[in-house]
């Protein structure tokens, strides 16, 4: 390692560098809350729903609203085992007051990636300054991993938080001689912080309890007991729900939702994400999270680069960096040895690798005002190509949700009343747009029965792809769809020559004028590349 300027540290558990005496300024704080919330508002409101997890969620807390079952998760009426339920309970609860939108959708993750900040923010001051804590506030809250994940509408910035704060509270308890800190009202938010993370996304979020029991290990039996009582009071209150849903499922969500969930990640690629072969799964080690980690930490992670000779040269570790340090290794392990990877599964140790840096570069002598400028422009840039970037994407048709333009496109041609179908395109993002207008439900129809589906009796609603559409109708129809340069050919086995014609069509294949027709054009963002849609509706 010396070849990278690293030449020897040591740990000295008893070693510490002083923490900060000061009260922390709670209007700065609420500043910081403010200002992240404020620079995420146009990546959070002017894009549409993202990939295919954004809708999930977004769909499933607003059918959880409307049937008011508050236990068992639902998507598009089929039970949703995925995760548990706290992001719904939030998304649920953002609907009623702001409306359901994709705004709404995320701002439960806007206000636990503010809220990460603060915490980072407030350790980082006890730790050595109020500008150690902002810089290390800013540069999670604006490095480009948070911007990409931090705040969309998944559990996965909820989990973050809980996380944080499970282990922040765990260092206020058993740091010996912490200003400011009744341990009472630290066990009771232990117990809170077990209990939500577990509730964001499940057992993962239980890491922060093993480097704090072993940092604590000497710090005397009462607090030790308090751990365990805080912890085991926690799982209690993940019972609360957890026994309900078990009973209405008849065990099914925790043998689909965790058993089976936690288990294929570990052990198989779940959706696709993930190695098929040992040697892939070896590259994915060894390549796939340093380099997405790498991207991820941008634009810190060169000051470290330029830096690490003086950073990393005799460094001796105190319990508050082996903490730190024990926390984030063992997110990046745990999630690294998974055989499901994609990039976001180690950014909750980037709060732990923000602090970590900043109080490195603070107990070397640097200055830590250069983090908080990095981490203001990082946050003005993004929030310009946001607020700019956006709208002219949009304008230039380049939607990721084609859907939701055909849907704006059909208007008052959709009720509550419409019968909605897919067939050929089968994007969870189709269940959220069409439910924004329909009461029903979207069944999955195939190709050939498309005719079939569209006169069945009452107001019905197809979406599909326009090549699907235009093999049907041809050019002969009597509302052909316009002829269109498609950079995708049309695939000859979706509709085989041999198969007979479907039901209620002509002979000629056209369809009644009554039937309205609208087409859009995106970028389907859960398969990379661009998709021209038709959505067929018959009043």
């Amino acid at each position: 390692m010396s070849n990278f300027g690293i030449a020897h540290y040591h740990i000295d558990l008893n070693a510490t560098l002083p923490e900060s005496p000061a009260t922390i300024d709670w209007r700065k704080g609420l500043l910081l809350f403010l200002a992240v919330l404020a620079l995420s508002v146009p990546q959070a409101a002017l894009l549409p729903l993202l990939d295919r997890d954004e809708p999930r969620f977004a769909e499933a807390s607003r059918e959880m609203l409307q049937s008011g079952n508050f236990i068992v998760p639902t998507f598009n009426h089929a039970p949703r085992y995925a995760k548990p339920p706290l992001i719904y309970w939030c998304q649920a609860i953002s609907y009623l007051v702001f409306g359901e939108n994709a705004f709404a959708a995320r701002l439960p993750s806007l206000l636990a990636t503010a809220a990460t900040a603060c915490l980072l923010m407030t350790w980082g001051t006890r730790l050595g300054s109020e500008q150690m804590g902002l810089g290390a506030a800013l540069s999670y809250a604006f490095c480009f991993q948070t911007i990409q994940q931090g705040r969309v509408a998944t559990a996965d910035a909820l989990l973050i938080f809980f996380m944080t704060l499970t282990a922040f509270t765990g260092w206020l308890i058993f740091r010996p001689k912490t200003p400011g800190c009744p341990r009472r009202v630290c066990f009771v938010v232990l117990a809170i912080g077990v209990a939500g993370g577990f509730l964001a996304k499940g057992p993962e979020a239980l890491i922060p309890i093993l480097p704090l029991f072993w940092c604590a290990r000497g710090a005397g039996r009462n607090i030790i007991l308090g751990l365990i009582a805080s912890f085991f009071i926690g799982l209690a209150l993940v019972l609360l729900w957890a026994i309900p849903a078990y009973i209405q499922t008849h065990g099914d969500y925790w043998r689909q939702g965790l058993s089976e969930g936690v288990g294929q990640r570990m052990v198989g690629g779940l959706q696709g994400h993930g190695a098929s072969s040992t040697l892939g799964y070896l590259l994915g080690v060894l390549l796939y999270y340093p380099l997405f980690f790498l991207l991820g930490a941008l634009p810190v992670w060169p000051l470290l680069l330029i830096h690490r000779k003086k950073i990393f040269d005799g460094w001796r570790l105190d319990l508050a960096d082996t903490y730190l340090l024990l926390n984030a290794a063992l997110i990046i392990l745990v999630f690294s040895l998974m055989v499901t990877k994609l990039p976001h599964y180690t950014l909750p140790a980037f709060p732990f690798l923000a602090l970590l840096f900043a109080r490195r570069r603070w107990s070397v002598g640097f200055s830590p005002g250069l983090l908080t400028e990095l981490g203001w422009v990082s946050a003005i840039i993004f929030f310009l190509l946001a607020f700019v970037g956006i709208p002219i994407a949009l304008a230039s048709h380049a939607t990721p949700s084609p859907v939701g333009e055909l849907v704006r496109q059909a208007g008052n041609a959709l009720t509550p009343e419409t019968n909605c179908s897919a067939a050929g395109y089968l994007e969870p993002n189709v269940v959220w747009e069409f439910r924004r207008v329909s009461n029903k439900f979207v069944t999955v129809v195939s190709q050939d029965a498309i005719y079939e589906t569209l006169d069945q009796p009452g107001p019905q609603a197809m979406i599909l792809p326009t090549v699907a559409w235009k093999a049907r109708v041809g050019s002969t129809g009597i509302h052909p769809a316009p002829e269109k340069k498609d950079i995708f050919p049309l695939q000859p086995n979706l509709f085989p020559p041999s198969s007979p014609p479907p039901l209620n069509a002509k002979e000629d294949n056209t369809f009644p004028s009554s039937w309205k027709i609208f087409e859009a054009r995106g970028f389907n963002a859960a398969k990379g590349r661009f998709i021209d849609l038709t959505l067929v509706v018959k009043p």
